[in-house]
């Protein structure tokens, strides 16, 4: 009740992201003066998982499975620096046109030089483009591989994150953290 609503109230002023699982009503249903601020949806959520947190109609393993990805994306953003332009790159595992490969590296180079400090490059970890990318994006140091929990890219380049349990999970997760989205022939994701 009013104790749930006065931490939260508490953590939301000072800029903490707040997930309330509103289907559970009293405070988290915005009783007790719960802030009106943090039934808002965040950046960082889409609004089909804001929306799960709230139906009584949903599978309780939905609301869950919504509420776990909200705190797994806030931690990721976290990570990558909520106020940097996220620029993700998507592509195939091998390159079937001439000019895609030579493409990829220039776009790189072009981009590491354009492309401000707050500026982060993500990948998927995969071979063909997205390794080509990475491997020619300045020093590595604004690239991140978003990889699923366990698996590392191998590039030798960026910082390997882990985010989903598998590729599906993965390939969610980085449908929603990109500003901008630049993609090369097609592929996995």
């Amino acid at each position: 009740g009013p104790g749930v609503s006065q931490e939260a109230t508490a953590a939301h002023a000072r800029g903490a992201a707040v997930v309330p699982l509103v289907r559970t009503g009293g405070a988290s249903g915005g009783m007790f003066g719960f802030p009106q601020g943090a039934l808002q949806r965040p950046y960082f959520s889409t609004e089909e998982q804001w929306a799960l947190l709230a139906s009584t109609d949903s599978a309780v393993d939905e609301s869950a499975t919504a509420a776990s990805r909200l705190v797994a994306m806030h931690e990721l953003k976290s990570t990558l620096g909520c106020d940097a332009h996220i620029v993700c790159v998507l592509g195939g595992t091998e390159f079937r046109n001439t000019d895609s490969e030579a493409l990829v590296k220039a776009m790189a180079e072009k981009l590491d030089a354009a492309m401000g400090p707050k500026t982060k490059f993500v990948t998927g970890g995969m071979a063909g483009v997205q390794e080509v990318f990475a491997k020619n994006c300045g020093d590595g140091s604004r690239v991140c591989n978003l990889l699923p929990v366990g698996q590392s890219s191998g590039y030798g380049t960026g910082t390997d994150l882990n985010a989903g349990a598998d590729l599906e999970e993965r390939k969610a997760i980085f449908g929603m953290i990109g500003d901008i989205y630049i993609t090369v022939e097609g592929g996995p994701g």
